[in-house]
């Protein structure tokens, strides 16, 4: 399953993400990893979710993005949920390019049994196909 928040600056996606983090350690039954750029939800997220700081890695297209995500799966078997905080400032591309990802993220998302939560800062407008069909009310 993924599940995108998406939407423009000050409409709550930070705080709804955050939120949705911090649940996760009620409902899932595995390990939740949530990658987010630098140390600013650090006092924000529990101590019992894996917080990759993306600023640590060298990520300068999808393909470096995707081999991160495979890493992170093939290190632990147990992940349910990944959850992946501002990813058109962690991976440097357009939000078509982020349309065009979903299909692997939806082969990776059946294969390993995982979830994704997405927030992307934009307008829920400019959301192609791909991106609409996951898209969560705000």
């Amino acid at each position: 399953m993924i599940r995108i928040l998406i939407g423009p600056k000050g409409t709550g996606k930070t705080k709804t993400f955050i939120n949705m983090v911090n649940d996760a350690i009620k409902t899932e039954k595995g390990n939740t990893v949530c990658i987010s750029t630098g140390d600013r939800h650090i006092f924000d997220i529990a101590s019992d979710i894996r917080l990759v700081n993306i600023d640590e890695f060298s990520i300068k297209n999808v393909d470096a993005f995707y081999g991160l995500i495979s890493g992170i799966m093939s290190q632990n078997f147990d992940i349910t949920h990944i959850f992946i905080d501002s990813i058109l400032k962690i991976v440097p591309m357009s939000l078509q390019e982020f349309n065009d990802v979903i299909p692997c993220l939806e082969k990776i998302s059946e294969k390993f049994n995982v979830e994704f939560t997405i927030a992307v800062s934009s307008e829920a407008d400019a959301a192609m196909e791909n991106i609409a069909k996951y898209t969560v009310k705000l």
